[in-house]
């Protein structure tokens, strides 16, 4: 099984002895009913080798095509879904707008909400997110926005603040997150919480 957590992903694997396999099965059964129940929605699949292949999966079931737009990830959304064979099919593409102007010229972000909130806040991830989906002519946009580090931003956002975004066609959500140190944990955190966003829209859960 593989669940989502604040801090990430990880796998749980639950492994038995038994004199065959149809008997092996029997007895993980109930341990998986059990772990099901307790995680809940925090479980993106079984067997799945990474939460982007889940979003993959999703997307190719519903018909939908993805794109993004990302500052502090820096492409790795981008490069973590084109990992995946086949992905043409469901990813438009992307945006790396890390220069704030880049926010402005190319994802049509407004200037006055750069002006006031700076590109490390929630009205710019939704803005960046609603102008990837219609820059990219995607169903459904992912956004990344933050402070990677080592040093804080130039508004004094501390290392590790981030801010995610998801555009699609019936509404946009914004997801705050606060990591511990460390730029390439942040990157990959970051982009995870982005897949988490694709993913429980397309699963019908509650994005938050």
């Amino acid at each position: 099984l593989a669940p989502y957590a604040k801090e990430g992903e990880c796998e749980l694997r639950i492994t038995a002895k038994a004199a065959d396999e149809e008997a092996a099965r029997a007895l993980i059964a109930p341990v998986e009913e059990r772990l099901r129940a307790r995680f809940g929605p925090l479980i993106y699949g079984a067997d799945v080798p990474s939460l982007e292949a889940a979003v993959f999966q999703l997307l190719k079931e519903k018909g939908l095509t993805l794109g993004c737009a990302e500052s502090c990830t820096g492409g790795l959304i981008a490069k973590r879904m084109t990992d995946l064979s086949g992905v043409s099919a469901v990813f438009r593409g992307g945006v790396v707008s890390y220069a704030t102007e880049v926010k402005h010229t190319v994802l049509g972000v407004d200037q006055a909400l750069l002006d006031e909130f700076g590109a490390v806040s929630e009205p710019v991830a939704r803005a960046m997110a609603e102008g990837a989906r219609r820059v990219l002519g995607c169903d459904l946009a992912v956004a990344s926005t933050g402070v990677a580090g080592p040093d804080p931003d130039e508004r004094g956002n501390p290392v590790g603040l981030v801010y995610l975004a998801l555009a699609a066609p019936d509404g946009t959500w914004v997801r705050k997150i606060q990591q511990g140190l460390g730029r390439e944990r942040v990157r990959h955190v970051s982009a995870s919480h982005g897949f988490d966003l694709a993913r429980r829209y397309l699963s019908g859960l509650e994005v938050k």
